[in-house]
């Protein structure tokens, strides 16, 4: 099972929050050149829960459920809409993955859900990195018609883990 206080963990921090500084320094230069939205720039960690197949509506029998900090805020549920291995998974023991997503979110005063279409690639091996792109697709209350995308780093074993997270939400 995942257990925070090993070396492993440590090192993904490190490795999220140079890749969320990264990141952000895109988000921020890319935000500049779409001056007609108002996008706020987001950053923080995230946790993963494994769901009980009974409570899990996957077509492909994976949801994942947990919580965002920072920046952005709230609980989400993750049901996977593929797993795909690629002619190279035998050698790398990475898989791609989309999933559908709802967060219940909190944001700079704001309130409601966000919806993501997410997409992915995760190391079925080791540590269980992974790294994935949530695309937001629309939201309620005060994300209606949002857009922007969130980057997510981390690691997952046994489905339970953790990641950072970095990106930008727009509002019209």
């Amino acid at each position: 099972m995942f257990n925070p206080s090993t070396t492993s963990t440590k090192k993904i921090a490190q490795r999220a929050s140079a890749f969320a500084c990264a990141i952000a320094a895109v988000v921020l230069v890319s935000g500049q050149a779409n001056a007609a939205s108002h996008c706020i720039p987001v950053a923080g960690t995230f946790d993963i829960n494994p769901v009980s197949p009974a409570d899990c509506t996957s077509p492909v029998g994976v949801c994942g459920k947990g919580n965002f900090k920072g920046v952005l805020r709230g609980d989400y549920i993750s049901p996977f809409t593929s797993i795909v291995p690629t002619a190279d998974t035998p050698t790398t023991g990475v898989i791609l993955f989309t999933a559908d997503n709802t967060l219940h979110a909190r944001l700079a005063g704001l309130s409601g859900d966000i919806t993501f279409k997410e997409g992915g690639a995760f190391k079925t091996t080791g540590d269980g990195e992974f790294s994935e792109l949530f695309s937001i697709v629309g939201g309620t209350s005060g994300f209606a018609n949002a857009t922007g995308q969130i980057y997510g780093n981390g690691t997952v074993v046994n489905g339970a883990g953790n990641g950072a997270y970095v990106g930008k939400v727009c509002l019209p």
